[in-house]
């Protein structure tokens, strides 16, 4: 069930970022329609497009991608903590704009920083979850070859 919530929020991620880097403008128009602001009528350069595309982009397709790499590899099950903590500072620092700057009624900002904040703590209890997997089939190995070793010493004594 945790998985298939993180794939969700991955494959949302993933979306939005290559929406971001395609149709910057669009993106602008479309977030500040959903945080009841007025549209943004000055003028964008290229330098502040490519941040959007590089940050917002970039950024947020690349933590999808990594975090669908991670979900189901307990070899990458390292991966998804870094990720945890990187979903909790977007969820900070959108609460933070709540505080400082009376976003208080913005569903947009609080559904963000729900959403942001249970995707930093599903991905903290997925990636205990494979990392103990991980040392149970670790010790599972270990004690197989405990036994194989002991055969080998009994055989060779008899």
């Amino acid at each position: 069930m945790i998985r298939h919530l993180l794939l969700l929020v991955a494959l949302g991620n993933i979306g939005f970022g290559v929406w971001v880097m395609i149709e910057p403008r669009m993106v602008i128009d479309q977030m500040l329609e959903w945080q009841g602001s007025e549209p943004y009528s000055g003028v964008l350069s290229a330098a502040s497009l490519g941040e959007m595309r590089a940050l917002m982009g970039g950024l947020v397709t690349m933590l999808g991608v990594v975090t669908v790499r991670a979900l189901w590899n307990p070899i990458y099950a390292t991966w998804l903590q870094p990720l945890a903590w990187c979903y909790l500072g977007t969820a900070l620092a959108r609460a933070s704009s709540l505080l400082l700057d009376g976003d208080s009624f913005s569903r947009y900002t609080i559904i963000c920083v729900a959403i942001e904040g249970s995707t930093a703590l599903l991905l903290g209890i997925h990636c205990q979850r494979l990392l103990r997997e991980q040392e149970q089939e670790q010790e599972q190995l270990e004690d197989e070859e405990e036994r194989e070793d002991s055969e080998e010493m009994y055989e060779e004594e008899y």
